[in-house]
């Protein structure tokens, strides 16, 4: 395909839909879907790095150099582990995922040496694509690898909600995103992947996976998945407050977060199963509260206190800790579950969605409250009620669908709120 003919296609826009149902053996199968879909979107990926990583070394050399020795070390001992472990079906999945981010690499250097792009010197650490796939994780790296010299700003990043209609008519898993205005380009993925167990020989539970994405990516980065395996993931993304839990972090230790999640949605078969092979080699990077909702076990019709067990799994990652339970009963006794930035507590959009859950009636009173911020009237968006004083008086961050950018430019206390406290604070 000349890319140049077709200068707006998209995966989606081949012929059968799919990249990777190929005839080949797994590896070649990963590689290839890689390498066609670099090629295919180098536009995009090219525009995505210049908005993104294109002069981010220039600023943090110390993060750079440091990132290029723990990138190499981690790769080895990936590397090493795969080898070594050849008929397990975790590593075997996660050297897929590695051969498709090669594969990525070779098909966007192809469309790069097709169009005279030039390399940056981002380069010189690890390819754009590895950037790109790394860079939700690019906040924790850096307190990890330079803590006394860290310069990348920590902001949340989604509310989410599982929500149950009356009489259990349907069931919702909703997700909304904010991001900075460079991040804004955005690409629905849709993979389809022939992938068999080495163990059983039969079709993996989750080879084909849809999701919002970003150009370069492999995995979602916000998170959401519709799976094969009948489950829906997401997550909200959770800070870490306590930097000296890095101090153990060790690149030959390790998978990243992106891989890990990558693996998890390939093979579990329940919320479970998903938890434990999230959970190995935690790289306490990017930090997430994860829901996995099985709609295998959901029947509609169901009255919503007999919803059966394992259909919410809520999983939580930190630095030293991962844990993770079935959530259900939540469900039952509440008939929703939100999730916004923090662990299981309370805060503005906990109290908005708490108070607003029971509109949702149909889909379209789903998207009214997922994209809802009445900062301005809604006494739960007021500084006050969170021990916090801002002018004037109230911030556009404390709603479902926060908005930094609608506050004030003027007013230090709330510049220091929003900087300090993202979604953290409790009421009175």
């Amino acid at each position: 395909i000349n890319s140049r003919e077709t200068p707006n296609r998209t995966i989606e826009d081949l012929p059968d839909k799919t990249v990777a149902t190929l005839i080949y053996e797994n590896n070649v199968n990963a590689y290839m879907a890689g390498k066609l879909e670099g090629y295919i979107t180098g536009g995009l990926i090219h525009m995505h790095n210049l908005n993104t990583i294109d002069g981010f070394c220039a600023k943090r050399k110390q993060f750079c150099d440091a990132l290029k020795t723990f990138y190499e070390t981690n790769t080895a001992f990936i590397d090493t582990m795969i080898e070594s472990h050849a008929n397990d079906d975790y590593w075997h999945q996660l050297g897929l995922v590695y051969d498709q981010l090669r594969g990525l690499g070779v098909g966007y250097a192809d469309w790069k040496a097709d169009n005279n792009v030039t390399n940056t010197v981002e380069m010189d650490v690890m390819s754009e694509v590895w950037w790109l796939n790394i860079m939700f994780e690019s906040y924790d790296l850096e307190a990890i690898l330079t803590p006394n010299s860290t310069t990348i700003e920590y902001q949340d990043h989604c509310s989410a909600m599982v929500k149950v209609l009356p009489e259990g008519s349907d069931l919702y898993v909703a997700h909304n995103s904010w991001i900075m205005y460079d991040m804004m380009l955005r690409v629905h993925k849709q993979y389809s992947f022939a992938f068999k167990s080495l163990a059983t020989g039969a079709l993996i539970p989750g080879h084909s996976v849809a999701m919002s994405s970003y150009p370069g990516l492999i995995f979602s980065g916000d998170d959401y998945y519709v799976l094969s395996s009948g489950r829906v993931v997401q997550e909200t993304t959770n800070n870490n407050y306590n930097k000296s839990l890095y101090s153990t972090v060790r690149p030959n230790q390790v998978v990243l977060e992106f891989a890990r999640n990558v693996v998890a949605n390939r093979l579990a078969t329940g919320g479970g199963q998903w938890s434990d092979i999230f959970g190995r080699y935690n790289s306490v990077t990017y930090n997430n509260q994860f829901m996995i909702v099985d709609y295998k076990l959901f029947t509609k019709g169901t009255p919503v206190h007999s919803l059966t067990d394992n259909s919410l799994w809520v999983c939580e990652q930190m630095p030293g800790t991962m844990t993770a339970a079935d959530m259900t009963k939540v469900l039952r006794d509440t008939t929703y579950w939100g999730s916004y930035n923090v662990p299981y507590n309370e805060t503005a959009r906990a109290l908005i969605f708490h108070r607003d859950h029971n509109s949702v009636t149909d889909l379209n009173a789903l998207y009214s409250l997922m994209r809802s911020n009445d900062f301005q009237h809604d006494f739960l968006s007021q500084c006050h009620q969170y021990h916090q004083e801002c002018q004037p008086g109230y911030a556009g961050q404390l709603a479902i669908a926060a908005r930094y950018d609608l506050n004030s430019p003027t007013g230090p206390t709330q510049r220091f709120f929003i900087s300090l406290f993202p979604g953290l604070l409790t009421p009175n």
